[in-house]
């Protein structure tokens, strides 16, 4: 299997190489091309643009940020879209669910088949391959895709007919914002009331509400830096798609409505590119 991959960003390089290690050929495409030099020393191929990489592989795996982009590199740019004929397109990256729908529409046209793949993890996940898949889509097709998969993640769990894996993706995504934005609060709360974080955490992380989550971010808040696993950016993009999804299919979320304000927020204040537990610096900012 020739394997394309388009998106190489934070998550998409660890998974990237993850596919090279595992012995599959493997052509990249990146809109900034110092961040695939470390893929092409290990061995992986090169593409100068994207039909370069449509017309060599077998399957072509992206995971970009937004649907405007998507929509502009596989679809509007692409002058030949013949070209996808019998090819699998995968989407790997978090989009919503009316927009996975629309690309299995598009790709149905061209005689491609799509799948839709969106992982749950940030960075350490992925560089390990411990990522959870998320897939929906024609079910004898993502069978086949399992060993690829598994050079990525560790669980694969397939949902049904499109674009179910993506509105799970969304559904879980939206707890996890309101898990950091609460944590978050807690913390700001505890610390203006004079109390140490460290006997905080000890209480926090030994009780029942532990989780890997804050296990993986406590840190963070003691050090007051925030590398970033999953971005601030990333959080509103989510948000958003959560919040135009739920007018879409009639859902009432007034805290979600409440977060994107506070991501947005974070923007404004220049934090877009620090991780999203980095949300705390606007509770910080008032009072």
């Amino acid at each position: 299997m020739k394997v394309g991959f388009i998106g190489i960003g934070t998550m998409g390089k660890p998974m990237a190489t993850n596919i090279l290690k595992s012995g599959y050929e493997l052509m990249c495409y990146s809109r900034t091309k110092e961040k695939i030099v470390d893929l092409k020393d290990r061995g992986a191929l090169i593409s100068t643009s994207v039909e370069e990489l449509i017309e060599w592989s077998d399957t072509i795996i992206f995971m970009l940020t937004t649907s405007e982009v998507i929509e502009s590199l596989l679809i509007k740019k692409i002058n030949n879209p013949t070209i996808y004929e019998g090819k699998t397109i995968i989407n790997m990256g978090t989009i919503s669910p009316s927009f996975s729908t629309k690309l299995n529409r598009e790709f149905n046209k061209y005689n491609a088949f799509y799948v839709d793949a969106p992982v749950s993890g940030s960075k350490i996940p992925a560089e390990e391959g411990k990522l959870i898949i998320l897939t929906s889509g024609n079910h004898s097709i993502i069978d086949t895709l399992n060993p690829l998969f598994k050079t990525m993640g560790t669980t694969i769990v397939y949902y049904g007919e499109i674009p179910k894996a993506s509105m799970i993706k969304l559904s879980i995504n939206l707890l996890i914002l309101h898990m950091m934005e609460g944590f978050s609060e807690m913390i700001n709360f505890a610390s203006k009331g004079g109390i140490d974080l460290n006997f905080l955490f000890e209480i926090v992380l030994s009780s029942q509400i532990s989780n890997s989550l804050y296990r993986m971010k406590y840190k963070n808040y003691l050090h007051d830096k925030f590398p970033v696993q999953g971005s601030v950016e990333n959080g509103y993009k989510d948000l958003v798609l959560i919040t135009e999804t739920a007018k879409e299919i009639g859902a009432y979320l007034p805290l979600t409505n409440i977060n994107l304000q506070m991501y947005l927020k974070a923007k404004e204040l220049g934090y877009a590119e620090e991780d999203f537990s980095a949300i705390i610096k606007v509770l910080e900012k008032y009072y």
